[in-house]
């Protein structure tokens, strides 16, 4: 019977920690069944398919005392307790898995017996047709959220090693659909992907990228000049030798930015492709986010018949482990490397914050983030503090567990709480925080009933009106939106993309359409928040090329689950007029928040967190005075009076200079309060300077819209 010993090299790595980088000494003694000389492989995967250490090693059957093959595999992952397998090949290509567990100790547990596996099994694709490109085979085996991908590719192997099996009979091969519909959260995730798929895959062919945004530019006299040069390369040449020799030519279509289909010159793009694929010798692969492949499939209902169900392929949310590879990844990225106390540190925090659901939206671009804005100038703090303190204890410039901030991975205050808690601290705006509160808590119960795997069919879009006067907090409430529903997983970025008619209406006939791909595209996985939206078309101005801005919108407006937020802001006259003309565009905005004007208690409170915030301090009298000028503010002002623009104008325009301007003529004025107190005289200097200046925006015309 064959034996397995399996052991990390030295034993002892783990000690008190239980996650631990190492390498892995293999041992099985062998029965007759399974004994030859030549070649034995071994591979040593996780349940997730993932190739962590692989080797080889030469075995002579003829040595009578050698009864025992070993080898050392070498891995630079961190080992995570829980299921594996592994893989052994011998020269005859017979195949042994053993079962594996890690447990919490750092031993290897097998309480199975061997499995030979049989011919074409998934082993058998593993440890053989796949190791034919083992380097791609194991990036991709690696990649995070890939296991549809990793799925597809042993099954493709199988179908290439019938193929092989049909050729050495001198039969024909069965053609094979490489055309592939792929979808992710982000799309710059999946490139990579692609590539080392095809790879593995043993798709041999020429692989043409088309960047789809590309192939469009109104700045050329040509505008589809890279769209023509891009086929160019597969389009058949008149004489005879270069017909026989394209036919010959295997090519594989890389389409990627699939928004760039969904617009009028979209559809001229699509007709260009159709008109080479799909025809022999030729496939496609388009990939995208989510929403940009089931818009493709909505808006072009015939492609559908190109991609067999096994053919549309997902990048799945990263699981524990993927997530730990992915952090050692980048901090090796920063050149970081992690004492051991901090890899242990580290991995519980991972597993405890995935166990509780807090981080199940997270991919790379969150780890990288706090790679780079935590632990880096975490790290280089505390080891330059103890350079200065001539500390050697930690020559070795290691990350130690107090460089490793806790409430990033556990207490998610750092996400959703906390942009709840920054809204909750904002001055007045109580039905707005009441709304908003409600309207994150639905979005926070659809979350939850997704992890526990329950069927959640939301289909609901969360694009918002923001009315009101300047001022009054509307900016700022769209960049907690967009914190909270990042939080959540329906932003994949969260950041606020601002623009205006000035930034979006062009100046020539295809500007437009230009600027809203540009701006489309910075806002993908973003809230865009377009201030003063009714003023992008007049109605019944045919010369106004704000119409275009329109359609553009609208497509993102008619999608699911978009990865972006839009709102439309502005003041509410204006926008209920809006959407009193566009019924149809109203439904597109589920939610409305007003915005109402601060009253001057609420003003004054807001002058008196910016002050504190800087370290001033008001006299009694100054306060008193600074509440009289605020409430004449506001009872003076206009329709259009700022509110708490008006205030912080005041405050840094007017008290400051005041201050400054006192102080530093005084030679009286020493010590640190000095510094830091207003006295009345400051409010009254600043009163004066702006008696004639209270300050308003100007309105912009009332237009008209067209949805």
């Amino acid at each position: 019977m064959t034996k397995l010993s399996i052991s990390f090299v030295p034993e002892d790595i783990f000690g008190k920690q239980v996650y631990n980088f190492g390498d892995v000494n293999v041992r099985i003694s062998l029965d007759d069944n399974f004994k030859c000389s030549g070649i034995y492989s071994f591979l040593l995967y996780n349940d997730q398919l993932m190739l962590l250490a692989d080797a080889e090693t030469k075995y002579d059957q003829s040595r009578r005392l050698n009864k025992s093959v070993k080898a050392t595999l070498r891995s630079h992952l961190v080992w995570i307790p829980g299921k594996y397998f592994l893989l052994v090949r011998n020269e005859e290509d017979k195949v042994l898995r053993f079962n594996l567990t890690l447990d919490a100790e750092g031993k290897f547990i097998s309480t199975e017996k061997p499995l030979l596996c049989p011919r074409m099994s998934d082993e058998d694709m593993l440890s053989g047709r796949l190791c034919q490109h083992k380097a791609q085979w194991k990036l991709l085996s690696r990649k995070p959220g890939t296991m549809q991908l990793k799925r597809w590719a042993i099954n493709r192997a199988k179908l290439n090693q019938l193929n092989l099996m049909r050729s050495e009979m001198q039969k024909d091969k069965v053609e094979l659909c490489n055309d592939l519909l792929i979808s992710g959260k982000t799309a710059c995730a999946i490139g990579p992907s692609v590539l080392l798929l095809l790879h593995a895959s043993e798709i041999d062919s020429k692989h043409l990228f088309g960047h789809l945004n590309q192939f469009y530019d109104m700045s050329k006299p040509n505008p589809y000049e890279s769209m023509t040069d891009f086929f160019s390369e597969v389009t058949p040449h008149n004489d005879f030798f270069s017909m026989v020799q394209d036919s010959m030519n295997a090519y594989t279509f890389i389409f990627s930015n699939l928004s760039a289909l969904f617009d009028s010159s979209g559809k001229i793009i699509m007709k260009a492709i159709q008109a080479h694929w799909p025809a022999k010798n030729k496939s496609a692969i388009f990939y995208g986010t989510h929403q940009e492949v089931a818009e493709l499939l909505e808006q072009y209902p015939s492609l559908e018949q190109n991609f067999p169900a096994e053919n549309r392929l997902r990048l799945e949310q990263y699981t524990r482990e993927e997530m730990i590879f992915l952090f050692f990844e980048e901090a090796k990225q920063a050149n970081l490397e992690l004492n051991p106390e901090a890899v242990e540190k580290v991995c519980n925090l991972i597993t405890v914050a995935f166990e509780r659901g807090l981080i199940t939206h997270f991919d790379k671009f969150d780890l990288r983030d706090y790679v780079e804005r935590s632990l880096l100038p975490r790290y280089q703090k505390n080891n330059i503090s103890n350079l200065k303190a001539g500390t050697t204890a930690f020559l070795e410039l290691k990350v130690l567990p107090r460089d490793i901030e806790d409430d990033f991975f556990l207490n998610q205050k750092s996400h959703y709480n906390k942009a709840l808690e920054e809204l909750q601290a904002m001055v007045g705006l109580t039905e707005i925080k009441r709304n908003i509160r409600a309207l994150s808590g639905q979005m926070k119960f659809f979350q939850e009933r997704r992890l526990l795997g329950l069927r959640t069919t939301t289909g609901a879009t969360y694009h918002a009106i923001l009315t009101g006067n300047p001022g009054t907090g509307k900016t700022t409430v769209a960049k907690l939106l967009g914190k909270i529903y990042h939080s959540l997983g329906l932003l994949s970025k969260g950041d606020v993309v601002y623009v205006d008619r000035r930034r979006i209406i062009g100046r020539y006939i295809g500007e437009t359409e230009e600027n809203m791909k540009l701006i489309l595209k910075e806002a993908q996985g973003n809230v865009l928040f377009i201030d003063e939206a009714y003023t992008l078309y007049t109605q019944g101005d045919e010369r106004d090329f704000g119409r275009h801005a329109v359609e553009c919108l609208l497509d993102v407006l008619s999608r699911k689950d978009p990865d972006m937020l839009i709102i439309f802001a502005g003041y509410e006259k204006e926008m209920d007029a809006l959407m009193s003309m566009n019924p149809g565009l109203l439904g597109r905005f589920p939610y409305k928040f007003h915005f109402p004007n601060y009253t001057a208690e609420e003003l004054m409170q807001i002058a008196q967190k910016m002050l504190s915030a800087d370290q001033y301090e008001l006299t009694p009298e100054a306060s008193d005075l600074m509440l009289l000028t605020i409430r004449n503010a506001v009872s003076n002002g206009s329709d259009e009076f700022s509110n708490a623009r008006w205030v912080e104008q005041f405050v840094r325009n007017g008290i400051i200079p005041a201050i400054a301007n006192r102080v530093t003529t005084s030679p009286h004025a020493i010590g640190r309060l000095a510094y830091q107190r207003i006295e009345v005289d400051d409010v009254r200097t600043a009163t004066e300077k702006f008696n004639d200046k209270t300050l308003t925006l100007k309105r912009r015309n009332s237009i008209g819209f067209c949805a």
